[in-house]
């Protein structure tokens, strides 16, 4: 008898525990651009950190080609937010990737004052789940992969307080997505 109170014991406090470490798991969300747009979401959310963190994860659909040529090098957007209480395309910092040279290229994309700067970080493998880190500080926004040496990008001169709202993935430059191209994100913080 005292054998088997054990084990149901053992079964439950295993069954709270695993049930447990599934909770404490910020699930990943799908972000799908559909093919033949440019948005993977219309929700608007205000940003209450100085800063994101999160995870990324891309498959085979980040595989494209577009209608003309050198729109292949256009820089779609992963995640961001908009600045110093003004529309993104004045002052805004978010990660840039695109498919190009049979790679996924990941870009730093910023708008500083109107100034579109774009900064080429990296490339990622398809598939495998990667950590972005993007932190505003009062002169520059630090962008970094996977823990990696962090890249400075200057921040709006006239920026001296900050209303923050999300920008989420997004096709394009001026072409729509070619297919429907799906982006695993789990935010950290």
């Amino acid at each position: 008898m005292k054998t088997l109170k054990y084990l149901v014991m053992l079964t439950l406090l295993s069954t709270l525990n695993f049930a447990c470490e599934e909770f404490d798991e910020v699930p990943f969300e799908v972000y799908r651009i559909e093919a033949g747009k440019h948005q993977s979401t219309t929700k608007i959310m205000a940003l209450q950190t100085k800063g994101i963190h999160f995870q990324a994860r891309f498959n085979e659909s980040a595989i494209y080609t577009t209608e003309i040529a050198e729109n292949q090098y256009d820089i779609n957007k992963l995640l961001g937010f908009s600045d110093c209480n003004s529309h993104h395309h004045e002052n805004s910092a978010r990660f840039g990737w695109r498919w190009a040279d049979d790679e996924l290229q990941i870009f730093a994309y910023v708008y500083s004052d109107g100034e579109r700067i774009m900064e080429y970080l990296g490339s990622v493998p398809l598939n495998e789940t990667v950590e972005y880190q993007l932190l505003i500080s009062d002169d520059f926004y630090a962008f970094s992969i996977n823990g990696g040496e962090p890249r400075l990008i200057k921040r709006a001169n006239n920026c001296n307080a900050g209303f923050y709202y999300m920008l989420f993935p997004y096709f394009g430059g001026n072409e729509k997505a070619p297919h429907d191209i799906d982006i695993s994100v789990r935010m950290l913080w």
